[in-house]
């Protein structure tokens, strides 16, 4: 099917009409193709369609209006089966669709590649991707009026004018500019506020032999923009005005679109230094020009790099060397206003020169920034690069936003997303070098650190030069720990940035000012500011004040001097400083009930502010940023956060864990709930989107809000112990399962299960702590917890046979096999009467596919091989039906564990390489590391004994991370290489630590495997003896047979 929202909504079929129904119907649908693929409730449905004053019938006419859909849209439904494009969640509706299928998609996806082919030098292309983009509209979207999606509209329309845009910018650049001049006349007088379009215009007529029409054209703008905004035209317009009456302007377009032929709305970079045209003193940007963080380097208005020449030529040889093969990193350190960003812009401007791409990533200023922020944009500008390929196919997270809501906890993700970005970069560097600057580091989200720190890794494998710019943090121990990492790379280290010499004070004064100073002044200046040029440049931007005593109280006093802003704009500075970072108008007027774009295009305000974005602001230096924040009054500052998080809670325009920060700030001004609500959602957020480090952050800030009234309130208790279990999941990832902080997390959680109500669903907890303690090897709580959950849930799907399962694997560890076998049956027959679709759904779960895997091995122990096989294929089987990468791992380990208890070099030589090679292929590292060991495991029982430290090497890495359970199990094996390889002095070491360790954490299932390794290597009888008779008690054929041949 076809779905057409950009004008009347048309559905078709195979080139048919679908009618839909009336208007309700139609703005129904409207609203979920404008959600398509994700749960929109009933409540926003209700209240979007009635445009917020829904009547009370309405959940009962929205069911019917949804009924009405499904007939129209799946004739061939039966009329009980479950939807499959209209399909009903617990509280909302969903409508499947696939997103090409939509034409705003399409729409958007078409105006990307024409900015894509744009910024490439490809404007023939790009020009066709617009076009066909603009065939797509057909008039107003439906249900434009309705309140609810004014936001998603507006974009829509705001994407439509920069396609529109886009078109005309790509025709002048191919050549055509006399066929599109009609065209950029009339969309010139339809957003004459639009200056890129205007550049485009007085290009066109100038090549068209208009050079008088297309001063005109300037001129006609300049006034426009005084009139309106109080401003002059930005640089670019300025520039191009300046070479049409020089007559500099090219007569054909060169094969890149160079400084005027750029894609409207492009990414762009801006440095914020102060002192530039648009600085102090100067002429202001029109708020939305050029969002940071993207590909090209940064623009061209800021002030001269003054000084810095050793600085320069040692990034310039730092440049030079990653271009030739030595990737690397580099730490540009300083306090603030040193000068960081101007030297790496200087930089950037030097790469780009040389054909080098450029792309930044900026940290917010203050506040607490949305995970990967950073990298967020490192990437969205990486991925516009001509030659980044499909290497970043996998990062729609890094630039989208969070995946479905359903995804689930992967333990590898976040290893593959990081190697996917390390690919991208060094895709986007392999043609010509590559140039990332991460600006503000110091100021980077916990998880933006932990990328950067991988990438120090890797980086020596491309050609891309990362400089950072930073302060020097000490305190901060993951800053530190970052530029531990940078300073091994090869190539890689820290460039100190101080003050200017007094030389270099005289040249920026210079510089600044057009006229020399006197030697005194000059010295004064440099005494009193340490040679900081922002400090120097701001005193300069007003000298007949007195000189003020640090570079704060120099900003201060442009806040508040006579020619400060007034209270209106202050109040849109205070808000945007809250903030932290850039900030949509709309979202910023919201705060402030103000005509945020026009206060803040007034000279006072536009000396602080530059555009960030289409429709986005910014402080145009951190400082600026830092001081307004810190002059706010307490109780100010919290009633502004609590404002902020209110509005972006209703419009929009801020991350969860934004909106949960704010509200952290306002507590005391009763807010309390909804920072515990919003901080649960970002924690949530923050987990999809790999962002491990946020994720734990949020969820300790909700567990210290709960725990004071755990102890007495059963629902506190319920909500902290859901907190809890996400932690305790999270640091099994992060830190390992063997953690002292998994182990605080599951105890705590172990705590809250007895201070719940006793109505509460406590069944997912005690499958989740089970597994914990299974895995750390903690089988007597593990059995009471499965005991528990086998009586809360007997026979109800998936989580009805977690418990018999997590029965079966204690009594596996523990070395009662026939239990174990019966347990691990109820969870197969349990597994074999769910519905596959609900199988699906639990990809990953480990009873779905592992109750198989272990009745496997508790039969190989038990000698019945034959029947161990089924089981493995059974499993192999599910996995495949189910389509879960897990469960295919996890057949190919479970097949190499049986075979390692059955000393089967063959089939555990097979087994151990498919799952390495899932593992590499999916990028799950811990199966790759357990296929290593069983590998060498098989070779060196098959004869290589010179690769038993390998295996020793291996066996090691495997609980590296703290995985407790099966230690006792590699170690018998380990010990029984060492024995058939000669070495029984080892093997007899090994095999008496594994019985320690079997009696230390009652994992006893080798322990007769272990007494016959021992007795063999020590020629102790009646330590085999021993293990003969363990064996026979646990019902462990294969091992009792073997310790019978000897």
């Amino acid at each position: 099917m076809w779905f057409a929202i950009l004008g009347p909504l048309r559905v078709s079929r195979d080139g048919e009409a679908v009618p839909v129904g009336g208007p309700k119907q139609q703005a129904l649908l409207t609203l979920l193709l404008l959600r398509a693929n994700e749960v929109v409730s009933t409540g926003w449905l209700t209240d979007a369609l009635w445009d917020g004053d829904p009547p009370p019938s309405a959940e009962v006419t929205l069911r019917t209006y949804v009924a009405a859909l499904r007939r129209a849209l799946e004739p061939g439904r039966g009329a009980r089966a479950q939807g499959r494009v209209v399909v009903g969640h617990t509280g909302g509706y969903e409508l499947r669709v696939a997103p090409g299928a939509i034409d705003a998609v399409r729409f958007a996806e078409l105006a990307e590649s024409g900015a894509r082919a744009l910024t490439a030098g490809d404007p023939v292309t790009a020009e066709r991707h617009y076009s066909r983009a603009l065939q797509l509209w057909r008039g107003e979207p439906p249900a434009a009026g309705l309140s609810a999606v004014h936001a998603e509209v507006a974009r829509l329309a705001e994407l439509r004018l920069a396609a529109q845009e886009g078109r005309c910018t790509a025709a002048v650049a191919a050549g055509r500019h006399l066929a599109v001049l009609p065209d950029l006349r009339r969309f010139v007088a339809e957003q004459p506020a639009r200056e890129a379009a205007r550049e485009q215009l007085m290009l066109a007529l100038y090549r068209a032999g208009q050079q008088t029409e297309a001063l005109a054209v300037y001129d006609e703008g300049r006034r426009f923009l005084a009139a309106e905004y109080g401003v002059e035209p930005g640089a670019r317009l300025r520039d191009l005005h300046q070479r049409i009456l020089r007559h500099a302007v090219p007569d054909a377009p060169g094969g890149s679109p160079g400084p005027l032929g750029g894609a409207p709305g492009s990414p762009g970079t801006s440095d914020g230094t102060p002192g530039s045209p648009d600085g102090p003193g100067g002429t202001p940007d029109v708020p939305g020009d050029a969002p940071g963080g993207a590909p090209g380097p940064a623009p061209d208005r800021r002030p001269g790099l003054v000084g810095r020449a050793a600085e320069l030529a040692a990034l310039d040889g730092h440049l030079d060397a990653a271009r030739r093969g030595g990737g690397r990193m580099v730490a540009v350190v300083g306090e603030a206003g040193i000068g960081k960003t101007t030297l790496a812009a200087a930089v950037a401007d030097r790469a780009a020169a040389a054909g080098v791409p450029v792309v930044w990533g900026r940290c917010p200023a203050v506040g607490q920034a949305p995970p990967f922020w950073l990298w967020s944009q490192v990437v969205r500008g990486l991925l516009a690069l001509p030659h980044a390929g499909a290497a970043g196919a996998d990062l729609t997270g890094f630039v989208d936003g969070p995946p479905t809501p359903d995804a689930r906890l992967d333990p590898a993700a976040r290893f593959r997303a990081y190697e996917a970005v390390s690919d991208l970069v060094r895709a986007a560097a392999e043609p010509a070098g590559l140039l990332l600057v991460l600006d503000d580091l110091h100021a980077a989200d916990p998880d933006s650190l932990l990328l950067t720190r991988y990438l120090t890794t890797t980086v020596h494998t491309g050609r891309t030069l990362v400089v950072a710019t930073l302060r020097p943090y000490e305190h901060d121990p993951a800053l530190v720990a970052t530029l531990n990492d940078l300073a091994r790379g090869t190539g890689s280290g820290q460039l100190p940035l101080g003050g200017l010499d007094r030389a270099e004070v005289a040249d920026l004064v210079t510089d600044r000012t057009g006229a020399p100073a006197p030697d005194d002044v000059v010295r004064r200046l440099a005494a009193r500011t340490g040679g900081n040029p922002f400090f120097l440049t701001e005193l300069l931007a007003a000298p007949e004040r007195p000189l003020p005593p640090s570079v704060r109280d120099a900003v201060r006093l442009r806040l508040g001097g006579p020619d400060g802003p007034d209270p209106a704009t202050r109040e849109c500075l205070d808000v945007l400083s809250v903030a932290g970072r850039e900030l949509g108008l709309r979202l910023l007027g919201a705060v402030t009930g103000t005509d945020a774009a026009r206060l803040l295009a007034g000279p006072a305000a536009a000396r602080l502010v530059a555009g960030a974005g289409p429709g986005t602001v910014r402080f145009r230096h951190p400082l600026f940023a830092e001081v307004t924040y810190a002059e706010l009054a307490a109780p100010r500052r919290a009633a502004l956060h609590a404002r902020l998080a209110g509005a972006a809670a209703r419009e929009g325009g801020l991350a969860a864990g934004e909106i949960a920060g704010h509200y952290g700030q306002a507590i005391g001004l009763g807010h309390a709930e909804d920072f515990l609500r919003w901080t649960v959602r970002a924690a949530d957020e923050a987990a999809r989107r790999l962002a491990y480090e946020d994720a734990l952050a949020h969820l300790g800030r909700a567990a210290d809000r709960l725990a004071p009234d755990a102890a007495t309130a059963p629902e506190a208790a319920a909500a902290e112990l859901d907190v809890q279990l996400r932690r305790a999941a999270l640091l099994q990832i992060t830190v390992g399962i063997g953690s002292d902080a998994v182990a605080a997390a599951a105890a705590r959680a172990r705590w809250l299960l007895l201070r719940t109500a006793p109505d509460t669903d406590v069944r997912t907890a005690l499958w989740t702590l089970g597994e914990v303690a299974c895995n750390r090897a903690e089988f007597a709580v593990a059995e009471d917890l499965a005991r528990r959950l086998a009586a809360a849930a007997p026979g109800d799907g998936p989580v009805g046979a977690a418990g018999p399962y997590l029965l079966g694997v204690v009594c596996y560890f523990t070395g009662r096999l026939a239990d174990a076998d019966g347990h691990l049956g109820t969870a197969v027959e349990r597994l074999a009467a769910v519905d596959p679709r609900r199988l699906r759904e639990q990809a990953g779960r480990t009873p779905v596919l592992a109750a198989h895997n272990f009745r496997a091995l508790v039969r190989s122990l038990r000698g019945e091989h034959a029947a161990a096989l089924a089981d493995l294929e059974a499993a192999r089987a599910l996995a495949e039906r189910t389509d879960d990468a897990y469960g295919r791992a996890n057949a190919a380990l479970y097949a190499a564990w049986t075979a390692l208890q059955e000393h089967d070099t063959d089939a555990g030589r097979d087994a151990a390489r498919r799952c390495r090679e899932i593992g590499a292929r999916q990028r799950m590292p811990h199966f790759v590391t357990t296929g290593d060991f069983l590998a060498e495991w098989a070779a060196v029982r098959g004869g290589a004994h010179d690769r038993l430290p390998a295996m020793r090497a291996a066996g090691e890495a495997i609980h590296r991370l703290g995985l407790r359970a099966t230690r006792t199990i590699s170690i018998a094996a380990m010990a029984d290489a060492h024995l058939v390889a000669g070495d029984t002095a080892t093997a007899a070491r090994l095999a008496g630590a594994g019985l320690a360790a079997a009696e230390a954490a009652g994992e006893r299932v080798l322990t007769a495997e272990l007494r016959r390794v021992r007795g063999l290597a020590t020629g102790d009888q009646q330590d085999v003896r021993a293990g003969a008779a363990i064996a026979a008690a646990q019902g462990a054929r294969l091992l009792l047979d073997r310790i019978g041949r000897g």
